[in-house]
């Protein structure tokens, strides 16, 4: 079985880093295989702004059309404030390292 595709976006997501983020998303996703099995590591993000979570959404909701799994990789209290704040925690597996993550997915 592959690998899980890892998504590591870096620095400040906000509005304008939507394109790329979901081009980066949608890429890792088509190399991800059946069932796809993504982790996105927001390890090195700063600033997760609310306007970013529709990418991650539609990520996840891919991911379960296909049968497939994806987490997040969450280490700053920004981020994690700003998933709970949202009250969208809960819809994502949320784990404090790749490692965590990498296993998380590869049990689906």
């Amino acid at each position: 079985m592959p690998e899980p595709a890892v998504v590591t976006p870096r620095g400040e997501l906000d509005l304008a880093a939507i394109a790329s983020l979901d081009a980066a998303v949608r890429s890792a996703l088509a190399a991800a295989g059946t069932p796809p099995r993504l982790v996105i590591d927001l390890s090195d993000v700063s600033v997760l702004h609310p306007v970013v979570l529709g990418v991650l959404l539609d990520a996840r909701r891919s991911c379960r059309r296909r049968d497939g799994a994806m987490a997040l990789v969450v280490t700053t209290s920004e981020v994690a404030v700003t998933l709970a704040t949202t009250d969208v925690e809960a819809l994502f597996e949320v784990t404090p390292g790749l490692p965590q993550a990498m296993a998380q997915v590869s049990r689906c």
